[in-house]
Protein backbone atom coordinates (compact mmCIF):
# COMPACT_ATOMS: atom_id res chain seq x y z
CA UNK A 1 0.00 0.00 0.00
CA UNK A 2 3.14 2.24 0.00
CA UNK A 3 1.93 4.30 2.98
CA UNK A 4 -1.47 5.14 1.48
CA UNK A 5 -4.65 4.76 3.55
CA UNK A 6 -6.85 2.55 1.39
CA UNK A 7 -10.54 1.69 1.64
CA UNK A 8 -12.20 -0.97 -0.54
CA UNK A 9 -15.95 -1.17 -1.11
CA UNK A 10 -17.53 -4.41 -2.36
CA UNK A 11 -20.97 -6.02 -2.25
CA UNK A 12 -19.59 -9.57 -1.82
CA UNK A 13 -19.40 -10.42 1.92
CA UNK A 14 -16.97 -13.31 1.36
CA UNK A 15 -14.58 -11.08 -0.56
CA UNK A 16 -14.78 -8.35 2.08
CA UNK A 17 -13.98 -10.94 4.74
CA UNK A 18 -10.92 -12.18 2.81
CA UNK A 19 -9.71 -8.62 2.28
CA UNK A 20 -10.02 -7.93 6.03
CA UNK A 21 -7.96 -11.03 6.80
CA UNK A 22 -5.20 -10.64 4.22
CA UNK A 23 -4.67 -6.95 3.46
CA UNK A 24 -3.76 -3.95 5.57
CA UNK A 25 -6.72 -1.91 4.26
CA UNK A 26 -10.25 -1.04 5.38
CA UNK A 27 -12.94 -3.11 3.67
CA UNK A 28 -16.57 -1.93 3.63
CA UNK A 29 -19.49 -4.16 2.67
CA UNK A 30 -21.99 -2.31 0.51
CA UNK A 31 -23.00 -0.86 -2.84
CA UNK A 32 -20.61 1.83 -4.09
CA UNK A 33 -23.42 3.69 -5.87
CA UNK A 34 -24.88 4.50 -2.45
CA UNK A 35 -23.94 8.01 -1.25
CA UNK A 36 -24.18 6.72 2.32
CA UNK A 37 -21.58 4.00 1.64
CA UNK A 38 -19.29 6.45 -0.15
CA UNK A 39 -19.52 8.83 2.80
CA UNK A 40 -18.73 5.93 5.14
CA UNK A 41 -15.60 5.37 3.06
CA UNK A 42 -14.82 9.11 3.35
CA UNK A 43 -14.91 9.62 -0.42
CA UNK A 44 -15.38 13.35 0.13
CA UNK A 45 -11.82 13.67 1.45
CA UNK A 46 -10.19 11.05 -0.80
CA UNK A 47 -7.17 12.01 -2.86
CA UNK A 48 -8.15 9.30 -5.33
CA UNK A 49 -11.19 7.11 -6.06
CA UNK A 50 -10.82 4.18 -8.47
CA UNK A 51 -14.04 2.74 -9.93
CA UNK A 52 -13.33 -0.76 -11.27
CA UNK A 53 -16.52 -2.78 -10.82
CA UNK A 54 -17.60 -5.22 -13.55
CA UNK A 55 -20.28 -2.80 -14.83
CA UNK A 56 -19.37 0.32 -16.80
CA UNK A 57 -22.61 2.03 -15.79
CA UNK A 58 -21.83 1.49 -12.11
CA UNK A 59 -18.34 2.89 -12.53
CA UNK A 60 -19.70 6.04 -14.18
CA UNK A 61 -22.24 6.59 -11.38
CA UNK A 62 -19.58 6.01 -8.70
CA UNK A 63 -17.36 8.55 -10.45
CA UNK A 64 -20.17 11.11 -10.62
CA UNK A 65 -21.07 10.66 -6.96
CA UNK A 66 -17.47 10.67 -5.71
CA UNK A 67 -16.65 13.88 -7.58
CA UNK A 68 -19.89 15.48 -6.33
CA UNK A 69 -18.93 14.58 -2.76
CA UNK A 70 -15.53 16.20 -3.16
CA UNK A 71 -13.02 13.50 -4.18
CA UNK A 72 -9.88 15.09 -5.63
CA UNK A 73 -9.34 12.64 -8.49
CA UNK A 74 -11.31 9.73 -9.95
CA UNK A 75 -10.09 6.96 -12.25
CA UNK A 76 -12.71 4.89 -14.12
CA UNK A 77 -12.41 1.56 -15.90
CA UNK A 78 -14.71 1.23 -18.92
CA UNK A 79 -14.84 -1.89 -21.08
CA UNK A 80 -17.31 -0.56 -23.66
CA UNK A 81 -15.37 1.20 -26.44
CA UNK A 82 -18.46 3.28 -27.25
CA UNK A 83 -18.11 4.86 -23.80
CA UNK A 84 -14.31 5.02 -23.51
CA UNK A 85 -13.34 6.23 -26.99
CA UNK A 86 -12.71 9.87 -27.91
CA UNK A 87 -15.82 9.68 -30.11
CA UNK A 88 -18.10 8.89 -27.16
CA UNK A 89 -20.97 11.37 -26.74
CA UNK A 90 -20.48 11.00 -22.97
CA UNK A 91 -17.20 12.79 -22.33
CA UNK A 92 -15.22 12.03 -19.12
CA UNK A 93 -15.54 15.61 -17.87
CA UNK A 94 -19.33 15.21 -17.86
CA UNK A 95 -19.19 12.57 -15.11
CA UNK A 96 -15.98 13.86 -13.53
CA UNK A 97 -13.42 11.24 -14.58
CA UNK A 98 -9.79 12.37 -14.50
CA UNK A 99 -8.60 9.18 -16.24
CA UNK A 100 -10.52 6.56 -18.22
CA UNK A 101 -8.88 3.16 -18.76
CA UNK A 102 -10.16 0.56 -21.22
CA UNK A 103 -8.51 -2.84 -20.51
CA UNK A 104 -9.03 -4.00 -24.10
CA UNK A 105 -7.30 -0.93 -25.56
CA UNK A 106 -4.41 -1.10 -23.10
CA UNK A 107 -3.78 -4.82 -23.68
CA UNK A 108 -4.17 -4.69 -27.47
CA UNK A 109 -1.71 -1.81 -27.70
CA UNK A 110 0.82 -3.63 -25.52
CA UNK A 111 0.59 -6.74 -27.75
CA UNK A 112 1.00 -4.58 -30.85
CA UNK A 113 4.20 -3.08 -29.42
CA UNK A 114 5.57 -6.54 -28.63
CA UNK A 115 4.89 -7.85 -32.14
CA UNK A 116 6.54 -4.77 -33.65
CA UNK A 117 9.63 -5.40 -31.49
CA UNK A 118 10.55 -9.06 -32.10
CA UNK A 119 12.75 -10.50 -29.38
CA UNK A 120 11.18 -8.34 -26.67
CA UNK A 121 9.00 -9.89 -23.97
CA UNK A 122 7.96 -6.51 -22.60
CA UNK A 123 7.80 -3.03 -24.16
CA UNK A 124 6.74 0.24 -22.53
CA UNK A 125 6.73 3.73 -24.07
CA UNK A 126 8.16 6.88 -22.49
CA UNK A 127 9.11 10.37 -23.67
CA UNK A 128 6.17 10.66 -26.07
CA UNK A 129 6.96 7.23 -27.49
CA UNK A 130 10.58 8.09 -28.35
CA UNK A 131 12.10 6.07 -25.49
CA UNK A 132 11.33 2.38 -24.89
CA UNK A 133 11.82 0.16 -21.89
CA UNK A 134 12.61 -3.06 -23.70
CA UNK A 135 12.51 -6.44 -21.94
CA UNK A 136 14.80 -8.91 -23.72
CA UNK A 137 15.89 -12.49 -23.05
CA UNK A 138 19.57 -13.27 -23.55
CA UNK A 139 19.89 -16.54 -25.41
CA UNK A 140 22.81 -18.90 -24.89
CA UNK A 141 25.64 -18.47 -27.36
CA UNK A 142 24.67 -14.92 -28.38
CA UNK A 143 27.17 -12.02 -28.03
CA UNK A 144 25.79 -10.83 -24.67
CA UNK A 145 25.97 -14.29 -23.07
CA UNK A 146 28.80 -14.23 -20.53
CA UNK A 147 29.84 -10.60 -20.97
CA UNK A 148 30.66 -8.40 -17.96
CA UNK A 149 28.74 -5.12 -18.18
CA UNK A 150 31.78 -2.84 -17.85
CA UNK A 151 33.32 -4.62 -20.86
CA UNK A 152 30.36 -3.79 -23.13
CA UNK A 153 31.63 -0.37 -24.13
CA UNK A 154 35.16 -1.73 -24.56
CA UNK A 155 33.98 -4.44 -26.95
CA UNK A 156 31.62 -2.24 -28.94
CA UNK A 157 32.41 1.28 -30.14
CA UNK A 158 28.89 2.35 -29.32
CA UNK A 159 26.39 0.38 -27.30
CA UNK A 160 22.90 1.91 -27.59
CA UNK A 161 20.71 2.30 -24.54
CA UNK A 162 21.29 1.41 -20.89
CA UNK A 163 20.70 -1.94 -19.20
CA UNK A 164 18.84 -1.01 -16.01
CA UNK A 165 17.79 -4.40 -14.59
CA UNK A 166 18.50 -8.12 -14.76
CA UNK A 167 15.99 -10.81 -13.80
CA UNK A 168 17.63 -14.14 -13.02
CA UNK A 169 15.87 -17.14 -11.46
CA UNK A 170 12.96 -14.98 -10.40
CA UNK A 171 15.14 -12.31 -8.71
CA UNK A 172 15.25 -8.79 -10.13
CA UNK A 173 18.30 -6.59 -9.52
CA UNK A 174 19.78 -3.33 -10.76
CA UNK A 175 23.18 -4.28 -12.22
CA UNK A 176 26.57 -2.73 -11.61
CA UNK A 177 29.66 -2.76 -13.81
CA UNK A 178 31.06 -6.00 -12.40
CA UNK A 179 27.87 -7.97 -13.00
CA UNK A 180 27.94 -10.59 -15.74
CA UNK A 181 25.12 -11.33 -18.18
CA UNK A 182 24.20 -14.98 -18.65
CA UNK A 183 22.16 -16.96 -21.14
CA UNK A 184 18.57 -17.17 -19.90
CA UNK A 185 18.69 -13.76 -18.20
CA UNK A 186 15.83 -11.37 -18.74
CA UNK A 187 17.22 -7.86 -19.06
CA UNK A 188 15.48 -4.50 -19.16
CA UNK A 189 17.00 -1.82 -21.40
CA UNK A 190 16.10 1.83 -21.90
CA UNK A 191 16.44 2.41 -25.64
CA UNK A 192 15.68 5.32 -27.97
CA UNK A 193 13.08 4.05 -30.44
CA UNK A 194 15.37 4.65 -33.40
CA UNK A 195 18.12 2.49 -31.87
CA UNK A 196 16.24 -0.75 -31.19
CA UNK A 197 17.52 -2.36 -34.41
CA UNK A 198 21.07 -1.37 -33.48
CA UNK A 199 20.77 -3.00 -30.04
CA UNK A 200 19.15 -6.10 -31.53
CA UNK A 201 22.07 -6.41 -33.97
CA UNK A 202 24.44 -6.61 -30.99
CA UNK A 203 22.29 -8.75 -28.72
CA UNK A 204 21.13 -11.13 -31.45
CA UNK A 205 22.80 -10.62 -34.84
CA UNK A 206 20.30 -12.86 -36.62
CA UNK A 207 17.97 -10.54 -38.51
CA UNK A 208 14.33 -11.02 -37.57
CA UNK A 209 11.37 -9.81 -39.54
CA UNK A 210 7.75 -10.27 -38.60
CA UNK A 211 5.81 -10.69 -41.82
CA UNK A 212 3.25 -13.35 -40.89
CA UNK A 213 1.23 -13.47 -37.67
CA UNK A 214 -1.25 -16.18 -36.65
CA UNK A 215 -3.85 -15.31 -34.00
CA UNK A 216 -5.93 -17.90 -32.14
CA UNK A 217 -9.35 -16.66 -31.09
CA UNK A 218 -11.82 -14.18 -32.57
CA UNK A 219 -12.37 -12.81 -29.08
CA UNK A 220 -12.74 -9.07 -28.55
CA UNK A 221 -9.02 -8.94 -27.84
CA UNK A 222 -8.11 -11.15 -30.81
CA UNK A 223 -10.11 -9.03 -33.26
CA UNK A 224 -8.80 -5.75 -31.84
CA UNK A 225 -5.18 -6.91 -32.02
CA UNK A 226 -5.68 -8.05 -35.63
CA UNK A 227 -7.20 -4.67 -36.50
CA UNK A 228 -4.24 -2.79 -35.00
CA UNK A 229 -1.68 -5.00 -36.72
CA UNK A 230 -3.24 -4.61 -40.18
CA UNK A 231 -1.20 -1.49 -40.83
CA UNK A 232 2.06 -3.06 -39.61
CA UNK A 233 2.17 -6.70 -40.71
CA UNK A 234 2.12 -8.10 -44.24
CA UNK A 235 0.06 -11.24 -43.50
CA UNK A 236 -2.34 -11.74 -40.58
CA UNK A 237 -4.33 -14.95 -40.13
CA UNK A 238 -7.03 -15.15 -37.45
CA UNK A 239 -8.23 -18.66 -36.56
CA UNK A 240 -11.56 -19.21 -34.78
CA UNK A 241 -13.18 -22.57 -33.96
CA UNK A 242 -16.72 -21.13 -33.78
CA UNK A 243 -18.07 -20.60 -37.31
CA UNK A 244 -20.40 -17.71 -36.40
CA UNK A 245 -17.64 -15.83 -34.60
CA UNK A 246 -15.30 -16.44 -37.53
CA UNK A 247 -17.87 -15.02 -39.97
CA UNK A 248 -18.43 -11.97 -37.75
CA UNK A 249 -14.68 -11.31 -37.48
CA UNK A 250 -14.33 -11.64 -41.25
CA UNK A 251 -16.91 -8.89 -41.71
CA UNK A 252 -15.16 -6.56 -39.24
CA UNK A 253 -11.56 -6.95 -40.42
CA UNK A 254 -10.32 -5.54 -43.73
CA UNK A 255 -6.88 -7.06 -44.33
CA UNK A 256 -6.96 -10.14 -42.09
CA UNK A 257 -7.58 -13.66 -43.40
CA UNK A 258 -10.09 -15.31 -41.05
CA UNK A 259 -10.17 -19.12 -40.97
CA UNK A 260 -12.64 -21.44 -39.29
CA UNK A 261 -10.55 -24.12 -37.61
CA UNK A 262 -8.82 -25.39 -34.49
CA UNK A 263 -5.13 -25.63 -33.61
CA UNK A 264 -5.72 -29.02 -31.99
CA UNK A 265 -6.64 -30.36 -35.46
CA UNK A 266 -3.35 -31.65 -36.90
CA UNK A 267 -4.72 -31.69 -40.48
CA UNK A 268 -5.76 -28.03 -40.17
CA UNK A 269 -2.33 -27.11 -38.78
CA UNK A 270 -0.49 -28.93 -41.59
CA UNK A 271 -2.74 -27.61 -44.34
CA UNK A 272 -2.31 -23.97 -43.26
CA UNK A 273 1.45 -24.23 -42.53
CA UNK A 274 1.23 -22.80 -39.04
CA UNK A 275 4.92 -23.59 -38.59
CA UNK A 276 5.75 -20.74 -41.01
CA UNK A 277 4.42 -18.10 -38.61
CA UNK A 278 6.89 -15.45 -37.49
CA UNK A 279 4.71 -14.73 -34.47
CA UNK A 280 1.87 -16.70 -32.85
CA UNK A 281 -0.68 -15.08 -30.54
CA UNK A 282 -3.16 -17.13 -28.54
CA UNK A 283 -5.84 -14.72 -27.34
CA UNK A 284 -8.68 -17.04 -26.34
CA UNK A 285 -10.63 -16.22 -23.18
CA UNK A 286 -9.51 -19.32 -21.25
CA UNK A 287 -5.97 -19.59 -19.87
CA UNK A 288 -5.83 -23.36 -20.22
CA UNK A 289 -6.74 -23.16 -23.91
CA UNK A 290 -4.10 -20.49 -24.53
CA UNK A 291 -1.42 -22.56 -22.83
CA UNK A 292 -2.44 -25.64 -24.83
CA UNK A 293 -2.27 -23.69 -28.10
CA UNK A 294 1.14 -22.28 -27.17
CA UNK A 295 2.53 -25.73 -26.36
CA UNK A 296 1.22 -27.19 -29.62
CA UNK A 297 2.65 -24.39 -31.75
CA UNK A 298 5.93 -24.46 -29.83
CA UNK A 299 6.40 -28.08 -30.94
CA UNK A 300 6.09 -26.93 -34.55
CA UNK A 301 9.13 -24.70 -34.11
CA UNK A 302 7.42 -21.29 -34.11
CA UNK A 303 9.92 -19.02 -32.39
CA UNK A 304 7.81 -16.12 -31.17
CA UNK A 305 4.78 -17.07 -29.07
CA UNK A 306 2.66 -14.82 -26.91
CA UNK A 307 -0.51 -15.76 -25.07
CA UNK A 308 -3.12 -14.19 -22.84
CA UNK A 309 -3.10 -15.28 -19.18
CA UNK A 310 -5.49 -13.89 -16.57
CA UNK A 311 -4.77 -16.15 -13.60
CA UNK A 312 -1.71 -15.65 -11.39
CA UNK A 313 -1.80 -19.29 -10.28
CA UNK A 314 -0.81 -20.30 -13.82
CA UNK A 315 2.47 -18.38 -13.56
CA UNK A 316 4.63 -21.25 -12.18
CA UNK A 317 3.28 -23.56 -14.91
CA UNK A 318 4.01 -20.97 -17.59
CA UNK A 319 7.57 -20.44 -16.39
CA UNK A 320 8.24 -24.18 -16.25
CA UNK A 321 6.71 -24.81 -19.68
CA UNK A 322 8.82 -22.01 -21.25
CA UNK A 323 6.68 -21.95 -24.39
CA UNK A 324 6.34 -18.19 -24.81
CA UNK A 325 5.53 -14.92 -23.11
CA UNK A 326 2.32 -14.27 -21.20
CA UNK A 327 0.36 -11.01 -21.25
CA UNK A 328 -1.93 -10.39 -18.30
CA UNK A 329 -4.69 -7.86 -19.18
CA UNK A 330 -5.36 -7.17 -15.51
CA UNK A 331 -1.74 -6.20 -14.83
CA UNK A 332 -1.66 -4.13 -18.00
CA UNK A 333 -4.74 -2.26 -16.77
CA UNK A 334 -3.12 -1.71 -13.37
CA UNK A 335 -0.11 -0.14 -15.10
CA UNK A 336 -2.45 2.23 -16.91
CA UNK A 337 -4.18 3.18 -13.66
CA UNK A 338 -0.95 3.69 -11.71
CA UNK A 339 -0.30 7.09 -13.26
CA UNK A 340 -3.45 8.29 -11.50
CA UNK A 341 -2.14 7.09 -8.14
CA UNK A 342 1.48 8.22 -8.13
CA UNK A 343 2.56 11.40 -6.44
CA UNK A 344 4.48 14.17 -8.17
CA UNK A 345 4.38 15.08 -11.85
CA UNK A 346 4.34 11.49 -13.09
CA UNK A 347 3.86 11.43 -16.85
CA UNK A 348 3.99 7.65 -17.32
CA UNK A 349 4.29 4.52 -15.20
CA UNK A 350 4.81 0.91 -16.23
CA UNK A 351 4.87 -2.12 -13.95
CA UNK A 352 7.72 -4.52 -14.61
CA UNK A 353 6.93 -8.22 -14.45
CA UNK A 354 5.57 -9.74 -11.24
CA UNK A 355 8.08 -8.11 -8.89
CA UNK A 356 6.36 -4.78 -8.25
CA UNK A 357 9.25 -2.87 -9.84
CA UNK A 358 8.31 0.16 -11.92
CA UNK A 359 9.60 2.42 -14.64
CA UNK A 360 8.51 6.03 -14.20
CA UNK A 361 8.72 9.27 -16.12
CA UNK A 362 8.76 12.45 -14.04
CA UNK A 363 8.38 15.98 -15.38
CA UNK A 364 10.65 18.42 -13.51
CA UNK A 365 9.51 21.93 -12.59
CA UNK A 366 11.54 24.91 -11.37
CA UNK A 367 10.25 24.66 -7.80
CA UNK A 368 11.39 21.05 -7.31
CA UNK A 369 14.46 20.40 -5.18
CA UNK A 370 16.01 18.19 -7.89
CA UNK A 371 16.04 21.06 -10.40
CA UNK A 372 19.58 22.32 -11.05
CA UNK A 373 21.28 19.40 -9.29
CA UNK A 374 23.68 16.79 -10.61
CA UNK A 375 22.34 13.24 -10.48
CA UNK A 376 25.31 12.25 -8.30
CA UNK A 377 24.15 14.80 -5.69
CA UNK A 378 20.61 13.43 -5.44
CA UNK A 379 21.69 10.46 -3.29
CA UNK A 380 19.19 8.17 -4.99
CA UNK A 381 18.46 4.83 -3.30
CA UNK A 382 20.62 1.95 -4.56
CA UNK A 383 17.55 0.13 -5.84
CA UNK A 384 16.90 2.81 -8.44
CA UNK A 385 18.60 4.11 -11.57
CA UNK A 386 17.93 7.06 -13.87
CA UNK A 387 17.86 5.57 -17.35
CA UNK A 388 17.39 8.63 -19.56
CA UNK A 389 16.46 12.29 -19.72
CA UNK A 390 14.31 13.96 -22.36
CA UNK A 391 15.16 17.63 -22.85
CA UNK A 392 13.14 19.24 -25.59
CA UNK A 393 13.76 17.22 -28.75
CA UNK A 394 16.86 15.56 -27.28
CA UNK A 395 16.92 12.24 -25.42
CA UNK A 396 20.13 11.06 -23.77
CA UNK A 397 21.41 8.49 -21.31
CA UNK A 398 22.01 10.14 -17.96
CA UNK A 399 25.30 10.01 -16.05
CA UNK A 400 26.36 11.13 -12.59
CA UNK A 401 27.45 14.56 -13.92
CA UNK A 402 24.16 15.18 -15.76
CA UNK A 403 22.37 18.23 -14.36
CA UNK A 404 18.57 18.05 -14.14
CA UNK A 405 16.86 21.13 -15.57
CA UNK A 406 13.34 22.54 -15.45
CA UNK A 407 11.20 20.97 -18.16
CA UNK A 408 13.24 17.76 -18.25
CA UNK A 409 11.45 14.44 -18.34
CA UNK A 410 13.46 12.07 -16.12
CA UNK A 411 12.92 8.35 -16.75
CA UNK A 412 13.71 6.10 -13.79
CA UNK A 413 13.75 2.37 -13.10
CA UNK A 414 12.96 1.57 -9.46
CA UNK A 415 12.64 -1.63 -7.42
CA UNK A 416 9.72 -1.95 -4.95
CA UNK A 417 11.70 -1.10 -1.80
CA UNK A 418 12.83 2.22 -3.29
CA UNK A 419 9.47 3.49 -4.62
CA UNK A 420 8.66 5.58 -1.56
CA UNK A 421 12.14 7.14 -1.46
CA UNK A 422 11.99 8.07 -5.17
CA UNK A 423 8.60 9.71 -4.66
CA UNK A 424 10.08 11.84 -1.88
CA UNK A 425 13.03 12.89 -4.06
CA UNK A 426 10.77 14.00 -6.92
CA UNK A 427 8.04 15.66 -4.82
CA UNK A 428 10.33 17.63 -2.50
CA UNK A 429 10.15 21.38 -3.10
CA UNK A 430 12.99 23.87 -2.81
CA UNK A 431 13.59 24.99 0.77
CA UNK A 432 11.32 22.32 2.24
CA UNK A 433 12.82 19.58 4.40
CA UNK A 434 10.88 16.34 4.77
Amino acid sequence: TEGHRITIIDADPDLVHRIDERLNVQAILGNAVSPRILRKAKAESADLVIAVTDRDETNIVVCLLAKSLGASKVVVRLRNAELSSDASPLLPEVYGADLVVNPLDATAEKIRRLVRNPGAFDVADFADGEMLLWGYQIEKGTPLDGIVLKELRQRYDRIPGLIVAISRKGELMIPRGDDQLMGGDHIYVFLPRNETAEFRAIAHPEVEKVEQVFIAGATRLGVEVARRLEGDIKSIVLVEKDRKLAEKASEELKKTLVLHGNFTDSDFVTENRIEDADYFLSLENEDAENLTNAMLVNKLGVRRILFRSEQDQFQPVLEQAAVGEAVNPRRTTVSSILRGIRRGRVVAVSQVGESGAEAREYEVTEDQAVCGKKISDLHLPKDSIIGAIQRGEEIFTAGGDSVIQAGDHVIIFVLPDAVSAIEKVFTRRRGILR
